[in-house]
């Protein structure tokens, strides 16, 4: 494998992380932190429990003119910590590099970013039928590889690990039909209307990249011993092409139109057979008596650094997509104003998204003409504590929505990163 080859794997890895939430591209449900999985109607439904397209909408039809959002977040660095250590020009002092080094939790210095892109949708009652690009994954730099950059080699003797590297990315198409029907078998008691939905998807694979085994670490001298040691190996499984099939499995119960409750499996059952360009890449990396310190990289004439570089072709592979629980309810308390909440858990680890759990609650209030206004909060998942705002459009036949999410907190310094999402559409 050539080098530029290696840098282009590693950025495309660092430029896709994991989706935020489930796959829900619509910026409503950005803006309520994606809390509205029991309140979807048309559209909003792509990425979402299929079931809820069965429940009663205003229109008859919506045309998607724009649905995307975009995120990029991190698990320590917050903006504030940026601000104050790295744009004014000082020199570090030992406290600042330990307010740094303790913003980096032990398990690494995590990123995620995530794109999607819904260009052709049109809905009908009951069904669904779109066009998605999409792109996601996350790394993992070891924490250790801060500490040197920091403080340098100045603890002798010591052995610094840096197996926890980790990284997936894959991006790639769907085309998605969904369908929800009302079924009566389900209602009872307190719930009039319960409908079940189910999504087929046919994704077509454009790249994948993931890191299938790390090694390395680097040994410092001590007092016994005069010498540094440096041992890495790094081992990726790419792909340039490749297909498959998911599906999501849904049920939607409601009472008067006002308590609605939702669960749904998304990638219930699917993966992706990469077929096109298959490779190994592997990278090994060794050096004797050198030196590191935080200002300068030091070597001496009798340093020996050896590096190898093995690129070959395997056969074909097939990666499961990630599957997730979701369950959501929603309550209309009037007919201007609606709570949400929803929960997540992630049941498996798989293309670029990590097992998680998640819990966000939002609200919509259309009380102000023409402007709907959304917010939410988000606690767990892959970007952590997160707070959302939206602001809509509103025309009837035409809408634009926009979505905003802060990962992070609640105040610009404490943010680690943010989602932007936008909604345009027709609907008659």
């Amino acid at each position: 494998m050539k080098i530029n080859k290696l840098i282009w794997i590693s950025l495309f890895l660092t430029l896709s992380a994991s989706l935020f939430a489930q796959q829900v591209i619509d910026a409503r449900g950005a803006g309520m932190a994606f809390s509205n999985a029991a309140d979807t109607r048309g559209l909003e439904q792509v990425g979402a429990n299929p079931a809820t397209l069965a429940l009663r909408h205003a229109f008859n039809f919506e045309f998607n003119l724009l649905s995307g959002s975009v995120g990029l977040s991190n698990n320590g660095l917050s903006k504030g910590l940026y601000n104050q250590y790295f744009t004014t020009g000082d020199s570090l002092s030992s406290s600042d590099k330990s307010n740094i080094l303790n913003s980096i939790p032990n398990s690494g210095l995590q990123g995620n970013f995530s794109a999607k892109l819904n260009t052709f949708a049109l809905y009908m009652p009951k069904f669904s039928l779109s066009l998605t690009g999409m792109g996601n994954g996350y790394f993992n730099l070891p924490r250790e590889i801060a500490e040197i950059g920091l403080y340098g080699n100045a603890d002798l003797g010591r052995t610094y690990d840096f197996s926890s590297a980790a990284g997936t990315g894959w991006g790639g198409a769907a085309l998605s039909l969904g369908l929800g029907f009302p079924v009566k078998f389900l209602r009872g008691g307190m719930f009039d209307f319960a409908a079940i939905g189910m999504t087929a998807k046919y994704i077509i694979g454009l790249q994948y990249a993931e890191v299938t085994s790390a090694e390395g670490y680097f040994q410092n001298l001590s007092a016994d011993n005069p010498t540094t040691d440096f041992n890495g190996m790094l081992e990726m499984r790419q792909a340039s092409g490749g297909s498959g099939f998911g599906y999501d499995i849904g049920l939607v119960m409601q009472s008067n139109q006002k308590l609605t409750i939702s669960a749904a499996v998304l990638n219930a059952f699917g993966s992706v057979n990469w077929q096109s360009g298959t490779e190994i890449h592997q990278y090994s990396v060794e050096a004797d008596n050198f030196a590191i310190n935080s200002n300068t990289f030091d070597d001496d004439n009798d340093s020996v650094l050896v590096s190898e570089d093995t690129s070959f072709v395997t056969g074909s592979f097939s990666t499961r997509l990630p599957a997730v629980l979701d369950f959501g309810v929603s309550y209309r308390l009037t007919k201007k104003l609606m709570f949400s909440s929803e929960f997540e858990q992630g049941l498996s680890s798989s293309m670029g998204v990590l097992k998680y759990s998640r819990f966000a609650i939002g609200s919509e209030f259309t009380g102000v003409p023409l402007l709907p206004l959304r917010a939410g909060v988000s606690f767990g998942g892959q970007q952590g504590f997160s707070t959302a705002f939206g602001v809509g459009l509103n025309l009837k036949y035409w809408f634009v929505d926009l979505g905003f999410v802060n990962h992070g907190g609640f105040s610009g310094s404490n943010t680690r990163g943010y989602t932007l999402a936008a909604t345009t559409r027709f609907r008659f």
